[in-house]
C-alpha cells in the first residue's frame, strides 16, 4: 500500500515540475506526520528532538520547492503544505480502503 501511495505522490509532484527527490521527501513527511506526539516519544528530550527533525524536513522541502520551481518563500510554503496534505490524505484513504496495514 505504501509503495502505491508513494508512486501516486511522486507522479503528482513530478507532473507539477518537481523532482523525484522532492516527492520522496514529501512522502516521508506524510508517513512520519507533522506532530512529534504521533511518533510516541518516550521523553521530553525525544519529543523536542523529533520536533526539530520534523521542522528540518519541512525546511528542506521549502528550500527544494523554491529552488526547483523558482518560487518565493510564501508560495513555496503553501505548495509544500498542499503536497504533504495530499500525500497524507492518500495514505489515510488507502488505509481506510483496507489495502494493508499501517504506514
Amino acid at each position: 500500500m505504501v509503495q502505491r501511495v508513494k508512486a501516486a505522490t511522486l507522479n503528482r509532484v513530478t507532473e507539477e515540475g518537481y523532482t523525484d527527490g522532492y516527492g520522496a521527501l514529501v512522502h516521508l513527511a506524510a508517513v512520519i506526520g507533522t506532530d512529534p506526539e504521533g511518533l510516541s516519544p518516550k521523553s521530553d528530550e525525544e519529543r523536542f528532538a523529533w520536533g526539530g527533525h520534523l521542522k528540518g524536513l519541512r525546511a528542506a522541502l521549502l528550500c527544494l520547492a523554491m529552488h526547483e520551481r523558482g518560487i518565493a518563500p510564501e508560495p513555496a510554503a503553501l505548495v509544500v503544505s498542499r503536497h504533504i496534505e495530499d500525500a497524507m490524505s492518500d495514505l489515510e484513504h488507502a488505509a481506510r480502503a483496507g489495502c494493508g496495514g499501517g504506514r
